[in-house]
């Protein structure tokens, strides 16, 4: 067996069961690919180096509450993805995740080597984002804000202006969670006025009241919803471009859920996992419609023509 690959695993563990309330033998498992014998015999090795490690009895294990130890060493993998975070959490659009993520990596620093902290400084003329992940119309802190009622369960009125009115409108929602996707945020939460799970673009709620009304109902995890959703609304979309072109698809494709390209002589078969309203693909699409072809649905090419025709009906209207 290799000791320093085991050291560093023993070592993995501990920060794992410190940076966690409970950590179960299923996530060690995965996470390390060993066996459960394996765990057993790691954390048993921790107790013996004097670590005071608790079986929560059905839930994991966790270390007894004021006990914690700094990390003396980060590979220079974790040095990277460190310093990568921290670039992208520098354009962060709300001011105070960026705040208090800077506040938190500043502690980790303080842990380093003294050439890693050579290095980390050296690193940041390796690493550039040229946009602000910024926008004027996020409410400040508003994640914050939603992630916090989420947390205290607390029932949430917001103000939404919808897509398309003039004035917004009152909602009480109980937030669930927040994610990231087609380069907006979105709320996931429970709205009393629909009796129903909504999402909500945060760019748009225009007010934000956390109340002191508890949540109604118990939620399960975002993820849960997420996962869901994902599955129930995926088509599948298979098309066939020139494969002389096919680069010019390369930036917007992921949006739509591209999954892989394949070469079939003069052309590149490309299949997607599209969860976007199929309109929005067949728009995008029709920006290559003279050196590519829907193969599969191939319904999407009786709305490409619609679209192509509406267009040109358009255009005539206008010459006239």
């Amino acid at each position: 067996m290799d000791i320093t690959k085991r050291f560093d695993r023993i070592l993995q563990i501990f920060f794992l069961l410190q940076s966690k309330s409970v950590v179960t033998t299923e996530e060690l498992q995965k996470r390390f690919e060993i066996s459960l014998r394996t765990i057993y015999r790691d954390l048993k090795a921790l107790e013996m180096a004097g670590i005071p490690i608790i079986n929560e009895s059905g839930s994991g294990y966790s270390i007894m509450e004021g006990f914690r130890l700094q990390p003396s060493r980060f590979t220079q993998e974790e040095i990277l993805s460190l310093m990568v975070a921290e670039k992208v959490m520098q354009k962060h659009e709300t001011e105070f995740i960026k705040k208090h993520f800077e506040a938190a990596l500043i502690k980790i620093k303080s842990s380093f080597q003294v050439h890693q902290k050579r290095d980390f400084l050296h690193l940041e003329d390796t690493i550039h984002l040229k946009n602000n992940l910024t926008s004027n119309d996020y409410l400040p802190n508003i994640i914050d804000v939603l992630l916090n009622s989420a947390l205290k369960k607390k029932i949430t009125h917001i103000d939404y202006l919808k897509s398309g009115d003039i004035n917004p409108v009152g909602r009480s929602v109980e937030p669930i969670g927040v994610f990231y996707e087609h380069n907006l945020w979105y709320l996931l939460a429970y709205c009393h006025l629909r009796k129903d799970y909504r999402n909500f673009r945060l760019d748009r709620i225009k007010k934000v009241l956390v109340l002191q009304e508890n949540f109604t109902i118990t939620h399960p995890p975002i993820n849960e919803f997420r996962d869901k959703d994902l599955c129930e609304n995926i088509i599948k979309i298979e098309i066939k471009v020139d494969r002389k072109y096919a680069h010019f698809l390369y930036w917007d494709r992921q949006i739509f859920g591209f999954k892989e390209e394949k070469i079939a002589g003069d052309f590149v078969l490309m299949h997607f996992d599209c969860s976007l309203p199929l309109v929005s693909f067949v728009r995008w699409f029709l920006k290559y419609v003279d050196v590519a072809e829907i193969i599969e649905p191939a319904h999407l090419n009786n709305e490409l023509v619609e679209i192509m025709e509406s267009g040109l009906k358009r255009i005539n209207i206008k010459r006239a």
